[in-house]
């Protein structure tokens, strides 16, 4: 607690009441209570109480004669147990999780509960998702007016659980609007398992905070890269993995020099260029090479990012020598009249392999570009065989 005071961090801790509770029964409050009296014991005055991921419906019989619903349940629990906080210490506070804690906070749990809910209370929302596209004024305006309560933004970015497990989240924050501090409680941002990796969002989070009005997100996440990485190479190689690695709930652009590399690419061999074409992709799957042996020298400045990052790391060398016959294949086309690609059977096998070995990987990089690419280039050749 010394350390987080030294370094202007306050220490909050939330409990969940588990399956098993009875939010009628006084002995299921104080029971929440005799954790937070320890916690309070050792310097905590920040709480939560989280009702997330438990059952929607009342499971004893006492709650069920007493409650007409679950939102008069849970409202009736998290009242009680501010009561008790309030009498050991006034200085303590209480935010609560919610069970529903996304929408669009017009839905009948969040207004009932929240207009229930002590006006003392926090009450926690993640957006209209439970990894949301954006924040923005507009929708927190209707949170207050709908449940009486500010929102307390708990943002699940850049964390990548459950569905997101094949997503490395290492880009900047975007989509949260400029002023929203002054239509929220505040701001939580959920960090990946990968600790180290996490900083260059967390960083570019922070500037978004500092400053919501002033906020670049491309400027902050280059100036958070050059904060963590020192060595000048080793950023420049560890720049061009995450730059392909930022397919999220943000819905950005995932992977916006590898999609531009494409696209010039594709021009060229719709245009009759092919082998202008093969140039243009060979170099970059050269580059994507040479980075991935930077990333993987024993002298690489930061190894607990190649090794968070290692399973993207791997897909990306794979992309590289795939993109690297591809880059053959493509210069060693012929143009037809009708100005497509013309190429060998073995030419069309050997791209439908490539998307085969690729897709069997989960990993998410580049988003979908490179197999709507490549399907796209397998379609004109397999056209020209026909003709």
């Amino acid at each position: 607690m010394a350390q987080a005071r030294k370094n202007a961090i306050t220490v909050a801790v939330a409990i969940s009441p588990g399956l098993t509770v009875e939010y009628s029964d006084a002995s299921d409050v104080q029971a929440i209570m005799v954790r937070f009296k320890q916690l309070h014991s050792i310097g905590v005055r920040e709480f939560g109480l989280f009702l997330d991921d438990i059952p929607a419906r009342l499971q004893s019989e006492k709650d069920g004669a007493k409650f007409n619903s679950i939102m008069q349940a849970h409202s009736f629990y998290c009242n009680a147990v501010w009561a008790e906080l309030k009498k050991l210490d006034s200085e303590n506070s209480l935010a609560i999780c919610p069970l529903q804690y996304h929408g669009k906070a017009t839905e009948e749990y969040i207004t009932e509960f929240g207009k229930a809910l002590d006006p003392e209370l926090s009450l926690i929302w993640t957006g209209r998702e439970i990894c949301s596209e954006y924040l923005d004024v507009f929708d927190a305006k209707v949170f207050k007016a709908n449940t009486n309560h500010t929102p307390l933004y708990w943002d699940n970015y850049p964390v990548n659980d459950v569905a997101m497990l094949h997503e490395l989240h290492v880009g900047p924050i975007e989509g949260r609007e400029k002023g929203l501090e002054d239509h929220s409680l505040g701001y939580f941002a959920n960090p990946m398992d990968r600790f180290e990796l996490s900083l260059i969002s967390l960083s570019t989070i922070g500037d978004y905070l500092w400053d919501t009005h002033g906020y670049n997100p491309q400027n902050s996440w280059e100036y958070s890269l050059t904060l963590l990485a020192d060595n000048h190479g080793d950023r420049a190689a560890i720049r061009n993995l995450f730059r392909a690695c930022f397919e999220s709930c943000l819905r950005v652009n995932p992977a916006p020099d590898f999609s531009a590399m494409l696209e010039a690419a594709s021009f060229s061999w719709k245009t009759g260029k092919p082998a202008q074409a093969a140039q243009l992709i060979e170099a970059h799957a050269s580059q994507m090479l040479r980075d991935v042996a930077t990333i993987k020298s024993p002298q690489f400045s930061k190894p607990h990012w190649r090794e968070e990052s290692m399973k993207w790391l791997t897909k990306y060398e794979a992309v590289g020598i795939a993109l690297l016959e591809i880059a053959r294949i493509v210069g060693s086309c012929g143009v037809s009249k009708n100005s497509n690609l013309s190429g060998s059977k073995a030419d069309l096998d050997q791209i439908t392999s490539i998307r085969a070995s690729l897709n069997s990987d989960p990993t998410r990089l580049f988003g979908n570009g490179l197999d709507m690419t490549l399907a796209e280039l397998g379609d004109e050749i397999r056209w020209s065989l026909k003709a």
